[in-house]
């Protein structure tokens, strides 16, 4: 399994509208036996750049890969691709595989909704991490995750899929306990993370950055 992790920088007054583009129109085009899109992710107000959006598409192998590619640069997605151009300032696309620990390693997609319905909106934190040594840890960190109680709670874990495996991206859902996240925002921890996450601390040689980012109530994936 491949996934395209975009994220795209939109222009701050065409926001709805290239959300309304994203779930009309690429959402049900591209869902097939081969293809979904799972998540649609705004980056929170405050807690970063502003009016960055991540989408994450899954495709099954890189046949898949190169047919959405060609339909979006010269077939039937050619046209909403370069009106989509027009309503951002830019678009940094990576290609993914899940992580053997991820709990995206064993995906169906055809589970994946291919129309959208509305959910309540989430919380997640992406962190990507980079340094030697990283693809043990995490996957010792997750085999031991999974309190009921945790802050943090992991939904996929992703590395480069050309390349080493000494970066990673780890994306989190924050627990929708009000009483808890509220208290985890506020309070000072030190160094440490949040319970829940895969790398409390990071490990010596190890960088790493995160965002907050929340779900659309549409978004496949909650």
């Amino acid at each position: 399994m491949l996934f395209v992790h975009d994220v795209h920088v939109v222009a701050g007054k065409h926001e709805f509208e290239y959300e309304d583009a994203v779930r009309d129109e690429y959402l049900p085009a591209v869902a097939d036996e081969d293809t979904r899109l799972l998540w649609y992710l705004y980056a929170t107000h405050g807690s970063g750049n502003a009016y960055n959006i991540v989408t994450i598409t899954a495709l099954r192998d890189a046949t898949a890969w190169d047919r959405l590619v060609e339909r979006l640069r010269y077939g039937d997605l050619s046209e909403w691709s370069t009106r989509m151009a027009k309503l951002r300032y830019g678009l940094y696309s990576s290609l993914l595989v899940s992580t053997e620990w991820s709990p995206l390693a064993t995906l169906e997609l055809a589970t994946i909704p291919a129309t959208p319905a509305d959910h309540p909106v989430a919380l997640y934190r992406e962190h990507s991490l980079s340094g030697p040594g990283l693809a043990s840890t995490l996957a010792a960190a997750a085999s031991q995750s999974g309190s009921g109680d945790d802050v943090l709670t992991v939904i996929a874990g992703f590395r480069p899929a050309l390349g080493n495996d000494s970066q990673a991206q780890v994306l989190y859902r924050i627990t929708a306990d009000n009483d808890r996240w509220v208290n985890a925002f506020g309070t000072d921890i030190g160094w440490r993370d949040w319970s829940g996450s895969l790398t409390p601390t990071l490990p010596a040689g190890v960088t790493g950055s995160g965002r907050t980012l929340r779900t659309t109530t549409w978004s496949p994936l909650q």
